[in-house]
């Protein structure tokens, strides 16, 4: 590839910064696609955050419990996957974490120790045995009042999944996705080169072959 364009774009969502580089021998065409793929990552907050009363989650918590919710398919079979996840570590990772969340006050990002009821009360709440999942209607109901869903733990990988996917869908053979600095995903290699080489220092940028994170 001679003299490849490099293009570097960035989002704020789910809490953190998602940086994206990308390089191709048309940067039109580059930036497109990476525009495409953060806006995916964008509506994914929209639709998993916990934190945001307008999102699908936020929607499922407040009326599951009351009714069966219809969700869109790929909603429902991530909820699929994540309560696989739960039986494979035997309830180590588990999205009901919500009424835990609530009461050690991680919601508001204060933090607080809840008393010896509040935990007891939030752990009767928590498990993936509070919800049922019908693959046939592709809806979602809680089993009792007070559960609630929190995919903290996994949205921020699933979103940069995601928008490798686009970016992959959209012809690019060579990005670099980080979300917060934590999780990484890479297509391809940078010209010129064997692997991506990245060392951990702020702020994120490129040169010398190497991406900073």
């Amino acid at each position: 590839m001679n003299n490849p364009a490099m293009v570097t774009l960035s989002t704020q969502a789910m809490a953190t910064r998602f940086e994206l580089v990308l390089y191709g021998a048309d940067e039109v065409r580059l930036r497109a696609a990476g525009e495409e793929a953060l806006a995916e990552i964008e509506r994914l907050d929209a639709q998993l955050s916990a934190y945001r009363a307008d999102s699908e989650i936020s929607w499922i918590n407040h009326h599951a419990a009351d009714e069966a919710v219809r969700i869109e398919p790929r909603l429902f079979y991530l909820l699929r996957h994540c309560a696989a996840f739960t039986r494979a570590t035997d309830g180590a990772f588990d999205v009901t974490v919500g009424p835990l969340m609530r009461a050690w006050h991680f919601m508001s990002d204060s933090g607080a120790l809840p008393t010896a009821d509040e935990l007891e009360a939030a752990r009767r709440l928590t498990g993936m045995h509070n919800v049922e999942l019908d693959p046939e209607a592709f809806t979602v109901r809680f089993k009792q009042a007070g559960v609630r869903l929190d995919l903290g733990a996994y949205g921020k990988g699933y979103a940069i999944e995601r928008a490798i996917d686009s970016l992959k869908e959209n012809g690019i053979a060579s990005a670099l996705l980080h979300g917060g600095t934590s999780s990484t995903a890479v297509i391809g290699t940078p010209p010129a080169q064997s692997s991506w080489r990245i060392q951990l220092s702020e702020p994120f940028k490129t040169g010398d072959g190497f991406i900073t994170l």
